[in-house]
């Protein structure tokens, strides 16, 4: 036993020595917690003496687990393949997974994409203890959507074929994901969303929200303006923001590209809005895993760029380092601009003709730093597949929801 308790020492030695330069508490720590070693471990009579710092943060007690949920979208049309791997490689830190599974037919049924009702899926997640929650998307169709929210019977039979979908397959839950909705329908949508929760609870089903990101009510406008964050946190079991978007392939909110995709800064003021709004148990920040290659494409790489004409490549952390390594670019760090914080990893390649900006380990933790001192539900990433492998290991996992800040600034 005594030997034992010596290999723990140097164990837990190397984790909190590490843990206290900024990094989460590793595999080890949640597995000595869960067995329930820790107290067994003096601090008094260790060969191998611990910083001090470390000492103290061992004999005081362990804090209160935050219940940050991890989440993900998952592509079953599209790069599948790096879905997948990724999925089942990180399924042990997912709560919940949300496939893009469904379209929004004209006549208010589900239309089935490439990929839905996998049963590998709801196996394999059921078999790791991931809930199920599929993404209906209305592909950024408000006309069809305004048609079915001003037909009583399709309204109706739009949310019966929801309904009807959940209980066949034995989902866990649906997920709207439903973009780009006129303004007028605001009052309308939060009635209809609100029928549907009904109908889903009164099953034992769960409904999840995915909305646009907004630091204001923005009545009127179009998209952001016809959800309600209010109305609809109250309904949903959580509501999920996709904090991201700030620049998009041509363009970016007040300026022209290049320039970062979810700025820390804006990122807060969502955060603020949607706290006033619903309480923070119901709110889910949505974090990118992509990034763009901006490039000028109207002229010959040696002709002088224009922003004005730049457009952007989606890409992912795999795509966006290989790139980087085949021009030896240098990896920079977008620390603030003069809004405020940014904090997203960029690097230019062609004598500075392409500008890459994108998401890794780093830029995540920083996010998901945001929703745990909010006291948010949760995270969800904009998507599987292809991510920066490091990035997980900066989130907390289902087994032990208690860790040490995620982001940490030198």
């Amino acid at each position: 036993m005594n030997r034992l308790l010596q290999v723990l020492k140097i164990v837990i030695s190397k984790v909190w020595s590490e843990a206290v330069v900024g990094k989460i508490v590793p595999g080890y720590a949640h597995t000595l917690f869960l067995l329930g070693l820790l107290p067994l471990i003096s601090l008094h009579a260790s060969p191998h003496p611990l910083p001090t710092r470390a000492a103290a943060l061992l004999a005081s007690p362990l804090p209160p687990p935050i219940r940050l949920q991890v989440s993900a979208w998952m592509p079953t049309s599209w790069d599948t393949e790096a879905a997948w791997a990724s999925f089942r490689a990180h399924a042990s830190q997912l709560d919940a997974i949300s496939p893009f599974w469904y379209g929004v037919s004209t006549d208010g049924a589900l239309a089935p994409l490439q990929g839905a009702r996998d049963s590998s899926l709801l196996r394999e997640a059921r078999f790791a203890g991931v809930r199920v929650i599929p993404t209906i998307s209305n592909q950024y169709h408000g006309d069809r959507i305004h048609a079915i929210l001003t037909d009583d019977a399709l309204a109706a039979s739009h949310r019966q074929a929801i309904v009807n979908e959940v209980s066949q397959y034995d989902y866990d839950g649906i997920d709207l994901d439903y973009e780009g909705m006129w303004a007028e329908d605001k009052d309308r949508f939060s009635v209809w969303v609100q029928a549907l929760a009904d109908d889903l609870h009164a099953r034992g089903k769960l409904l999840t929200i995915t909305v646009q990101p907004k630091t204001f009510d923005a009545a009127g406008w179009d998209g952001p303006g016809a959800q309600d964050y209010r109305a609809l946190a109250a309904a949903a079991d959580e509501m999920r923001i996709m904090t991201y978007g700030w620049c998009w392939r041509t363009g970016c909110i007040g300026s022209d590209p290049p320039g970062p995709i979810a700025p820390i800064h804006w990122v807060q003021r969502v955060i603020d809005y949607a706290r006033s709004q619903a309480p923070a148990d119901k709110l889910v920040l949505g974090i990118h895993l992509y990034g763009y290659d901006w490039w000028d494409e109207s002229k010959p790489l040696w002709v002088p760029l224009s922003l004005a004409d730049m457009t952007g490549q989606a890409l992912v952390w795999e795509e966006a380092e290989a790139m980087r390594l085949e021009h030896n670019a240098d990896l920079q760090w977008w620390e603030a601009d003069d809004r405020g914080l940014v904090r997203e990893p960029w690097f230019s390649y062609g004598d500075g003709e392409h500008t890459v900006v994108f998401a890794n380990a780093d830029s995540v933790a920083a996010r998901a730093q945001l929703a745990a001192d909010a006291s948010l539900r949760g995270v969800i990433l904009w998507r599987l597949g292809g991510e920066d492998p490091t990035l997980w290991q900066r989130l907390p996992s289902r087994a032990y929801r208690a860790y040490l800040p995620v982001w940490t600034q030198d």
